[in-house]
């Protein structure tokens, strides 16, 4: 485990020096609870197709990172879109990563798990979905990530987070154009954000 959690400050200081500038009051803060809105809220609930188009991209999402096809993963992402990792009750983004930059970034990011023969497996829960406007969805969920070294070791809990995601329709498919990383813990040890 403390060579996982060595990987991740290194990857993390990688990505963080090659970012571009911290994004400004894109997160929530301590004393927010964004998840408040999807009932009796600002947000209406959405079709159950639509519902199941935006957990088919949440999964697809899922299913990506776990294999780390960080080129599919920029197409799960609008042209404009935008990913961000905060840290716990800070509103100011401590990463922020375009859709264009997504697969160079992430590349970096993930090469230490790669190189040692370790994967990821996200599982998501608590899936709040609701509509904003005719096509413009908010999601709030949250996720655990384990890791294991194939042939070596048990899955081991990485980290667990909040995410928050707001969601287009683009075409016929749902895109992010905002994904929010939000770990529970400060100063994310991860080694597969």
């Amino acid at each position: 485990m403390k060579a996982f959690t060595f990987y991740g400050a290194v990857a993390l200081l990688s990505l963080l020096a090659a970012s571009p500038a911290f994004a400004a009051n894109e997160c929530p803060g301590a004393s927010q609870m964004p998840w408040r809105d999807y009932r009796g809220g600002s947000l209406v609930a959405p079709t159950p197709e639509e519902r199941r188009d935006v957990i088919d991209l949440l999964s697809q999402y899922a299913w990506t990172m776990d294999n780390r096809d960080f080129n599919g993963l920029a197409a799960l992402f609008v042209d404009t879109g935008q990913y961000f990792h905060c840290d716990p009750g800070n509103v100011n983004a401590v990463l922020a990563v375009s859709a264009g930059s997504l697969a160079n970034e992430f590349q970096k990011m993930f090469a230490n798990l790669a190189a040692s023969n370790s994967s990821a497996t996200r599982v998501l829960s608590s899936i709040l979905i609701g509509k904003r406007d005719g096509s413009t969805f908010e999601v709030a969920m949250t996720v655990q990530v384990t890791i294991e070294t194939i042939g070596v070791s048990a899955a081991q809990l990485d980290y667990t987070a909040r995410l928050y995601a707001t969601i287009t329709k683009d075409g016929d498919l749902m895109k992010f154009v905002i994904l929010k990383v939000a770990p529970s813990q400060s100063g994310i040890q991860a080694s597969a954000r």
